[in-house]
């Protein structure tokens, strides 16, 4: 039935096209609409088209005027666009801040691309947002591999195209891992564990050998009672020196060892503090994608 109360839509703008579900008593539009209108987020004076720009043409679909009121409101109320307190909403704007009118909180990332002023927009919002694709959905950010180029409206260069997943108020996110390069650098990790391992083994075994040595080289010293003397240096040392090349040869392959180690992290990690990231192919953080705290 057409008796339901419901805010209505007032007042509509001379520029404004408004196509709605029903009508007053007094012939203002009420229930679920779509405003063709110039960029606006409230009032008449709000956004672009407020202000009485160009070249800011919005779409507003609208089901629910203020139904996330803290009162239920009747057709006495008269509301505009309320992108706090409205039902379910898609907002198309040609040129408007959509990340302003949705009031959601400001990035860390914010110095890897340019804020949504000026630029054209589409939000969505509701109580349940879905999206279903039967094979498959995709969610992508940056410029499409048209054969002539794609611009944005401001005619700006392009900046880093960034995903953010997270909370409307958090403002810390993080690069998201790379599955894939993650297990491969996992893989050397635990390869490295393998040969540390292995030294400790190496390093145990020489330490028995050396004491084992030193047992032989012992021997008892004249005078009264048993007295045992330091060991033979003049029988230790040709052993000793026997042992000094593979000793440097270790050496030398540790400090190798951990000079590549640093080489494949700077692959794998990069250096986050100067903003350097890894290499293409072998980076665990994305550039593109981030999630929120």
């Amino acid at each position: 039935k057409r008796k339901e109360k419901m805010p209505v839509f007032h007042p509509v703008g001379s520029c404004e096209k408004v196509i709605s579900r029903n009508k007053s008593a007094l012939g203002l539009h009420s229930g679920a609409r779509i405003v063709l209108t110039r960029d606006n987020h409230g009032h008449r004076a709000t956004g672009l088209g407020g202000a009485g720009a160009t070249k800011c043409e919005a779409i507003d679909i609208v089901a629910g005027s203020l139904s996330c009121a803290k009162e239920i409101k009747d057709d006495k109320t008269q509301s505009r666009a309320n992108f706090a307190e409205d039902g379910a909403r898609i907002y198309l704007t040609e040129r408007g801040d959509i990340n302003s009118y949705f009031a959601t909180a400001g990035s860390s990332t914010a110095k890897v691309y340019q804020s949504s002023l000026m630029k054209s927009g589409i939000g969505i919002k509701a109580d349940h947002t879905l999206l279903i694709g039967r094979e498959r959905v995709r969610i992508l950010a940056g410029v499409s591999k048209y054969k002539e180029g794609e611009r944005i409206v401001t005619g700006d260069d392009i900046a880093k195209p960034v995903i953010e997943i997270g909370g409307t108020s958090q403002e810390a996110h993080h690069p998201a891992v790379l599955g894939n390069n993650l297990v491969k650098y996992l893989e050397k990790v635990n390869e490295q564990i393998n040969k540390v391992n292995a030294k400790i083994t190496n390093l145990e075994i020489k330490f028995l050998e050396y004491k084992f040595a030193m047992a032989l080289h012992q021997h008892q010293g004249a005078g009264v009672g048993a007295i045992v003397t330091f060991p033979d240096v003049v029988q230790a040392a040709p052993e000793f020196m026997e042992e000094v090349p593979d000793t440097i040869n270790n050496i030398t392959k540790t400090v190798t060892d951990q000079y590549n180690k640093i080489v494949n992290n700077y692959k794998f990690i990069g250096i986050p503090e100067i903003g350097l990231e890894g290499s293409s192919d072998e980076k665990i953080l994305s550039s593109t994608v981030y999630i929120g705290e």
